[in-house]
């Protein structure tokens, strides 16, 4: 058996999996990949037990070597780049006995942090741990009674080697000692994973009735309202310390000109002295929201409702923060302690340590210079926004828009930040209208402010900059689901029955993709603005509804225009690249969108979030693609609580204390460019139809072995066969290929696909109308696409000979 790293020859599995733990430290975990170096096989497996399975089945009468012990470096051994050969150990390393009992320590820490992960209780965690040392210790014992009566000695040898064993047994490692309560788990934790402890700080003191258990009466007691804090500035420092960090920050280098990619590209970086003279400056995105951690419809909704804050890097690569480990907590507190102490204390740890972070700077163990940085957007819904900037949080007031100062009324009638009765608001005129507030207390707001927002105390960032829009609850879960709605009623009274538009629904063949995405009903009958669907159904339903009705609707009907006007304006906007030639084109197509909507319902008025979206087009200049800062993935980081807590005292310590623990070893495990796969099976590229071109593709010979799977994931993407790719644009039109096989080998990820013929963008149905081809397959590399979501081919509902693509954004 070969180890892939030094290529040292084993005589069976178990000796090579033994050299795996003993000599390179390789551990069962998250992040374990083990390759198997047989010459022509290019299997991976991401546990000991699995490589051990496959070498046994596979190889098991294999001639490794003549003997039992280890056997030299074979000259057939596979070479491996530099990348793959991690750190050799120095020379002067422990004991093997002594790495042993490391590596075992370390494989019980693992499963303890397993079992937080999923939400056990400390007093689970504690029963297991016990549970497990005692029987150890149990067959310890049995190990050690069968040894002594199995021994064959005289009665001089016999005591002399008894005592031998006793000793030894005496001396045995019971891996769980260290990890057997709870403070000496915070303690291994902190030292091997760098686990940041959360701080709490006391907001104050008021009276609350309690039940005395002693007397069994009811009596008053002073109770402490807490928050935590996790330190910022240590949590940077951890962040740095990850191995591929270098690589998640560096910018794809084939990035054009006039396009917008991230934030860096936008007009707002360019412009403070901070972010765009430093070098590698951090940029933090907060995000603050508030969530329930009971049953939100039960008797103790609200009791238990936690507001969070959590930050990511934008100095990270898109493709790498939708991940839930690269959204970090910030803080935790109670909500209704918002109401009685505002933000200014609970904000108070972190804007000091922002203001160090700018004025001081920290050192990075990923530079050799001290780093500054500050907070560049923080992004929310709407009303939390409001909440934490000081606005009214009242959107039926006068004045209630956080980018301009438009009066109510005016947002049915003008559509255009061009319009003369716009005003932006700025900084000096916020600083106004604060100190007005100050002067006259009794106002209850001032233009829409109510108070200063803590945050404004920093060099480097104010409220009046702060370009971030939520998509996902503007358009998703507002808009789209109350345009929607009314589009179904047209449809309804014009073109079909309420029966046959939920029959559609729910028999449309959405595809692989989507499958689990599908609406699950529509909520038509009341009075709401919204149909009753979370924001990825909404999705779904929006995109798909062409090709649901478009059979239906006579192609000039206005309704409809309405509604693909809406699809244009979501196409853009959710598109994680932008040019800025297409913001201007956004900036009309809102404009014709909301004078038509107005047209053709005058009864009808344009909710909130519809004037939202006539500031699009300018953040998307200042702040880059809005889909970057949209609450998807930070909403789904708050099912990380709901899952966590089993009891209430003292929630917001105790979830914190979870939540960093599982950080600690979910960071330390994570791998930014995880491969995972399907099963599969080993082909020879020479039976393969583009077995050449393959193998061009790997630099192997033609008669080499590749993996062929049913599936591969890679950075979010899962590509399987059926389904299709976006290659380029020819003559601004997108070319799809559908897969055919899929093949790896050392972790790289070749498509075998065919070309389709895009004919047109169907304006009817929003889709791409596509056709088989007869080409010659192609081999493509997953990272050379130009987009790297994954499409299903459709047909439309009357089931005709046309195939369809469903764009996810402007293509």
């Amino acid at each position: 058996m070969i180890c892939f790293i030094c290529q040292k020859r084993h005589a069976n599995a178990n000796g090579l999996i033994k050299h795996f733990k003993l000599v390179h430290g390789l551990c069962s975990g998250k992040g374990l990949k083990l390759k198997c170096a047989h010459r022509g096989c290019s299997h991976v497996y991401y546990s000991c037990s699995g490589l051990r399975k496959h070498l046994s089945k596979c190889y098991a009468n294999y001639n490794f070597c003549a003997d039992d012990g280890e056997c030299s470096t074979s000259t057939n051994s596979i070479s491996l780049g530099e990348a793959d050969m991690p750190e050799l150990p120095d020379q002067s390393v422990p004991s093997e006995s002594v790495l042993l009992e490391r590596h075992i320590v370390n494989s019980c820490a693992k499963l303890v942090a397993e079992l937080k992960l999923v939400g056990n209780s400390e007093k689970t965690i504690n029963f297991v741990v016990s549970t497990v040392q005692e029987v150890i210790r149990d067959l310890d014992h049995l190990k050690h009674e069968n040894l002594k009566s199995s021994l064959v000695l005289e009665e001089p040898i016999k005591s002399v080697v008894e005592s031998q064993i006793d000793l030894c047994f005496e001396n045995t490692l019971y891996p769980f000692l260290p990890l057997n309560t709870e403070s000496k788990r915070t303690i291994y934790f902190s030292e091997k994973w760098g686990k940041i402890d959360p701080v709490e700080y006391v907001l104050g003191t008021r009276f609350a009735t309690r039940f005395n258990r002693t007397t069994g009466t009811f009596g008053q007691s002073i109770v402490k309202d807490k928050f935590v804090y996790i330190p910022i500035l240590e949590t940077l420092k951890s962040i740095y310390q990850h191995p591929n960090m270098k690589d998640m920050i560096t910018r794809d280098p084939k990035q054009r000109e006039n396009f917008l990619y991230d934030i860096q590209d936008g007009e707002f970086f360019k412009n403070p002295e901070l972010f765009s003279k430093q070098e590698h400056t951090v940029q933090i995105q907060l995000f603050f929201d508030e969530f329930e951690c009971a049953n939100p419809i039960g008797s103790k909704r609200g009791i238990h409702k936690v507001g969070a804050i959590y930050f990511t890097l934008r100095n990270v690569s898109p493709k790498y923060n939708s991940s839930l480990q690269n959204i970090h907590l910030v803080s935790l507190f109670h909500a209704e302690d918002i109401k009685t102490y505002g933000f200014g204390k609970i904000l108070a740890p972190l804007v000091q340590d922002i203001l160090t972070l700018e004025t001081s700077g920290i050192q990075l163990s990923l530079f050799d210079h001290t780093v500054y940085g500050s907070i560049i957007q923080v992004t929310g819904d709407n009303l939390g926004l409001h909440s934490l900037f000081g606005f009214v949080e009242s959107f039926s007031a006068r004045y209630y828009c956080r980018f301009c100062l438009l009066e109510k009324e005016d947002f049915q009638t003008v559509f255009s930040e061009d319009g003369p009765k716009i005003s932006v608001r700025t900084k000096q005129l916020h600083a106004e209208h604060c100190q007005e507030m100050q002067i006259n207390p009794s106002l209850p707001y001032v233009m829409g402010v109510k108070k200063s927002c803590p945050l404004n105390l920093l060099q480097y960032f104010h409220t009046s900059t702060n370009f971030s829009v939520d998509i996902m609850h503007d358009i998703l879960e507002g808009v789209a689901q109350y345009e929607m709605k009314l589009l179904f009623q047209h449809l309804i009274e014009n073109y079909t029955t309420s029966a046959e538009v939920h029959r559609r629904i729910q028999s449309f063949n959405y595809g692989f993709m989507e499958q689990n995405n599908k609406p699950p009903g529509l909520k038509m009958v009341d009075s709401s603005n919204d149909l009753g669907l979370n924001a990825i159904q909404s999705w779904c339903l929006l995109r798909h509804l062409p090709i649901m009705f478009g059979d239906l609707v006579h192609p000039n009907d206005q309704h409809w225009y309405l509604f693909i006007l809406l699809l244009q304006i979501v196409s853009i906007v959710f598109s994680s690249v932008v040019s800025l030639g297409m913001t201007f084109y956004l900036k009309h197509l809102i404009s014709e969108h909301h004078g038509l909507f107005k047209h053709l319902f005058p009864n009808k008025r344009l909710l909130p979030k519809h004037h939202f979206m006539v500031h699009y087009p300018q953040c998307i200049r200042k702040i880059g693609p809005l889909l970057h800062t949209w609450c998807m993935r930070y909403e789904a980081k708050h099912n990380i609580f709901k899952k966590q807590l089993k009891s209430f005292k003292n929630i917001t310590k105790t979830l914190a204390k979870k939540h960093q623990c599982q950080m600690a070893y979910l960071w330390q495990s994570l791998d930014p460019n995880e491969l995972k796969m399907g099963p599969g099976k080993m082909v020879s590229l020479n039976e393969m139809e583009v077995g050449v071109e393959v193998a061009e593709k790997f630099e192997v010979p033609v008669r080499t072995k590749v993996l062929k799977v049913k599936w591969a994931k890679r950075n979010g993407a899962v590509f399987r066969p059926g389904l299709a790719v976006c290659v380029r644009t020819d003559n601004e039109m997108p070319v799809f290929h559908v897969i055919q096989n899929v093949v790896i080998k050392d972790e790289q990820v070749l498509l075998v696909t065919v070309a389709l013929k895009t004919h047109c963008l169907d304006e009817h149905t929003h889709a791409f109308k596509v056709s088989h081809t007869t080409e010659a397959p192609f081999v493509l590399d997953v990272q050379t696409l130009l987009y790297h979501k994954i499409f299903d081919i459709l047909t439309s509902y009357d089931c005709n000979s046309d195939l369809f693509i469903v764009p996810y954004c402007f293509m």
